[in-house]
């Protein structure tokens, strides 16, 4: 496997602006698909043909993809890119994807073969920023990752209009993801609610750009005519009820169906779910509530939310957090 460690390589903050070449015609419109095959190239292309399919039509501004840990490769990465251009795929591994068509339920804890693929396409305004925890910050590593990305996403957001969402995701985990979390916020304010989770701690593999990499920290402004719900639940007990109830709170939060529901759930609350056999459950919970509309995110090893946009979002583990984005 040919894979870059960003350390080092990098001396700023890396800041991608995506733009479309077609004109688009609504606010807000998101496309996912999703694979089982065990062919990571395969994989790749089929998960990545589905969501074009379900863009229909529009021209993506940001290709996102999440897979497997076993399944992430340079191969994979080529599959998405048969169908995509490769400068606008971004992603991380994780315990499981998780979409609409499902959350891999049958193959238990942590999948071996399984990739999800979102392309947002529309009118909002989305950038892209990519960074890495460096050693010479020592023990101030992720907050000050968190503080060089909210630098960079400040000066986006100030040259944006409408709403704003931040969804992260890369080489955080428990405990780490609240530093980081705190310095995103010390450069940007409470004012722009975060979504993400953490692919996990010690070289965890992101892809930037449509390359590999190992130990990077991503985060994706959206911008624009579009408003917000979000939800944050969690706890031991009544896994499925949780995991509804921080989903209920995105998606009720205003009228209407979500242009795109963005959940991101634990890796340890999957194990926990097969193991009591209501890892399928969850999933039917979740799409009774949001039925009919695009669902992407998946099970990683430390969430970031908030249960009120107005609140600043925060670090924490064993949860759900999830955002709703509605778009006429």
């Amino acid at each position: 496997m040919i894979m870059k460690l960003w350390a080092g390589m990098l001396g700023a903050a890396v800041v991608l602006a995506l733009t479309a070449q077609a004109e688009p015609s609504r606010a807000l419109v998101a496309g996912t698909g999703a694979s089982t095959l065990a062919d990571a190239r395969a994989a790749g292309a089929e998960a990545a043909k589905l969501a074009k399919v379900a863009l229909g039509g529009e021209s993506p501004k940001l290709v996102v993809v999440f897979a497997a840990r076993k399944q992430l490769s340079p191969e994979l990465v080529s599959g998405v890119a048969e169908v995509f251009e490769r400068a606008l795929i971004s992603g991380c591994e994780g315990y499981a994807p998780l979409t609409a068509a499902g959350n891999f339920a049958d193959q238990g804890h942590e999948i071996k073969s399984g990739v999800a693929v979102l392309a947002l396409g529309g009118k909002a305004d989305v950038k892209l920023v990519a960074d890495v925890v460096r050693k010479e910050d020592g023990k101030e590593g992720f907050a000050a990752c968190g503080r060089r990305i909210g630098d960079q996403l400040n000066t986006a957001a100030g040259a944006t209009s409408g709403s704003k969402l931040i969804f992260t995701f890369g080489n955080q985990h428990v405990g780490s993801n609240q530093p980081f979390v705190e310095g995103l916020l010390k450069a940007l304010g409470s004012q722009v609610p975060v979504v993400g989770a953490a692919a996990g701690g010690g070289g965890a593999k992101e892809i930037v750009k449509g390359e590999l990499v190992a130990g990077a920290n991503v985060a994706v402004l959206i911008s624009g005519d579009f408003k917000l719900g979000v939800g944050l639940n969690g706890g031991n007990v009544d896994l499925v009820a949780k995991a509804g109830e921080s989903l209920t709170s995105a998606v009720k939060a205003q009228p209407g169906k979500p242009a795109l529901v963005l959940v991101f759930d634990c890796g340890g609350r999957r194990g926990e779910l097969f193991k009591q056999k209501k890892l399928a459950d969850e999933f039917v919970r979740m799409r009774a509530i949001a039925p009919e509309v695009p669902l992407f995110g998946f099970y990683g090893g430390g969430e970031i939310g908030t249960a009120v946009v107005a609140e600043p979002a925060k670090g924490v583990g064993f949860s759900v957090a999830s955002a709703a984005l509605f778009a006429e």
